[in-house]
């Protein structure tokens, strides 16, 4: 980087230091000649902007808001030529006040010294380091492409990039997890990085720039990983980085082509476990053929408009699953049912799931069944539906709609809702537990902590209150779906 005190410590330039001596760490990007009163238009910063001050009034007011706009501007340091034909042989004393409060360096060109000289010594400077950061980022190419051969290259691209660059560079898989970063990246760096690239996961754009990093999405139709790196760079990084992302997705891709035949395989035991009739032993025999015990496993079915997509996904969640595609949806079984809710709720959240009972694996076709028969339920409710929900009479109720479901609980409880409070919840409470037990006196008032005959007196009220025969069957299932209507809709 070339700083304003590298040029003032030029001896062939002869430059001198006027004002702002602790502003000289300035970076220095480009020589600019300008004699307007208002340069700003023309300035693009780091400029070390000469002027001999031709058009510019020397008075305080002038040079102040000279001074102001140069700073605005980003201007590295001001350069005032002095010398004979010039207006001025000395430094005038407003614009030296005005440099001195604006906090931009004031520097004075003898002379001996025209413009061209410096800015001819300047491009030079920043051509050679240009080149040099250039080389040096040939060499780190180099460096790169020796380890991209390595056993485990992720790790050995990752290594010799943190020699080379203090860009951190962080690697996710398709669901946004950490895979790996450079050595010594802090902590707060990756979760930064990881927090971008899940927004960049949901943008879904190929490249972004989120909260200082560059996310590089790597796989064309399915994404495989997300490649995170620091936007600050130097120039030999950022002319070295598109090397890096290119080697880790090459062996990005590499490792998905390896991995795709044992995912085919995997899907194509999972279709024949997925056979009705199919016999335990041989079950089990297929089963162990992908890794898997005899341990029972639930089937749950997604519907989605990109199910290859969805699969993926669904499978770089749950790397020991069995995953199958049929037409629009996604077939996944896993014996872990909350882990496969939480894969889900991650990669497939606003779309209709339903998930089958856990069985053995010769009957993973009736748990498919199963799940995929709730599919509609699981798109009416907005939600994951399971098999093994205990509330199955509320979740059919939650079907109908909401209206009509609460006048229905409301016309048959009419009567008790009329009651004082107190009696009304010691009804409603002893018929819930009643209807538990189907009508079983002991057992309702063992679960209540009351006489038999206090639960039959409660009994006999609501029947005479709500004109239901309790020995009828059907009137009984009258009270006991407006008590679960009621449920669904609190």
């Amino acid at each position: 980087m070339l700083t304003v005190a590298d040029v003032v410590g030029e001896p062939s330039l002869n430059l001198t230091v006027v004002t702002g001596p602790d502003q000289l760490m300035r970076e220095v990007r480009s020589a600019h000649v300008c004699e307007l009163t208002s340069p700003a238009d023309w300035l693009r910063g780091g400029e070390l902007l000469m002027t001999v001050g031709l058009l510019l009034p020397m008075r305080l007011a002038d040079c102040r808001a000279y001074m102001s706009e140069c700073a605005a501007a980003g201007v590295a340091a001001l350069a005032l030529g002095l010398g004979h034909g010039l207006p001025y042989h000395d430094c005038p004393e407003p614009l030296m006040r005005a440099a001195q409060e604006s906090g931009v360096a004031l520097l004075t060109v003898p002379d001996e010294t025209p413009f061209i000289a410096v800015t001819k010594w300047v491009f030079e400077t920043i051509a050679r380091e240009e080149s040099r950061e250039l080389h040096t980022a040939l060499e780190i190419n180099r460096a790169l492409t020796a380890v991209a051969t390595s056993s485990a290259p992720l790790a050995a691209l990752l290594g010799a990039w943190s020699q080379a660059s203090d860009a951190a560079c962080i690697v996710c898989d398709a669901a946004g997890q950490l895979v790996d970063a450079t050595p010594g990246t802090a902590p707060g760096s990756v979760a930064a990085a990881m927090a971008a690239v899940g927004t960049a996961r949901a943008s879904g754009m190929a490249w972004s720039v989120v909260d200082g990093f560059e996310i590089h999405t790597v796989g064309s139709r399915i994404p495989l990983a997300h490649i995170a790196l620091s936007a600050e760079m130097d120039l030999r990084s950022r002319a070295a980085s598109s090397v890096l992302v290119s080697l880790i997705a090459v062996d990005i891709e590499r490792r998905n082509l390896s991995g795709q035949v044992e995912r085919q395989r995997r899907s194509q035991v999972f279709a024949q476990l997925l056979r009705p009739g199919i016999k335990r032993e041989r079950a089990h025999q297929m089963l162990a053929r992908v890794g898997l015990g005899p341990t029972p496993l639930q089937v749950a079915t997604v519907a989605g408009e990109d199910a290859e997509r969805l699969a993926f996904r669904l499978q770089a969640g749950l790397g020991d699953a069995l995953v199958l595609v049929r037409g629009d949806t996604v077939e996944i079984a896993h014996a872990d049912l909350d882990m496969l809710v939480e894969t889900l709720r991650a990669h497939a959240e606003g779309l209709p799931c339903g998930i089958g009972a856990p069985v053995a694996a010769e009957a993973l076709s009736v748990s498919a069944m199963q799940a995929r028969s709730l599919l509609p339920v699981s798109a009416r409710l907005g939600r994951i539906v399971t098999a093994g929900e205990s509330e199955t009479v509320s979740l059919l109720v939650s079907l109908g709609s909401p209206e009509v479901v609460r006048g229905f609980a409301d016309a048959v409880l009419a009567p008790l809702d009329a009651l004082d409070p107190r009696e009304r919840l010691e009804l409603l409470r002893t018929l819930d537990q009643w209807l538990r037990v189907n009508g079983a006196w002991d057992p309702a008032a063992a679960r209540l902590s009351l006489h038999r005959n206090t639960v039959r007196n409660r009994i006999e009220r609501i029947a005479a209150l709500t004109g239901r025969r309790l020995d009828d069957g059907d009137e009984r299932m009258e009270l006991w779906l407006a008590l679960k209507s009621r449920a669904a809709m609190s």
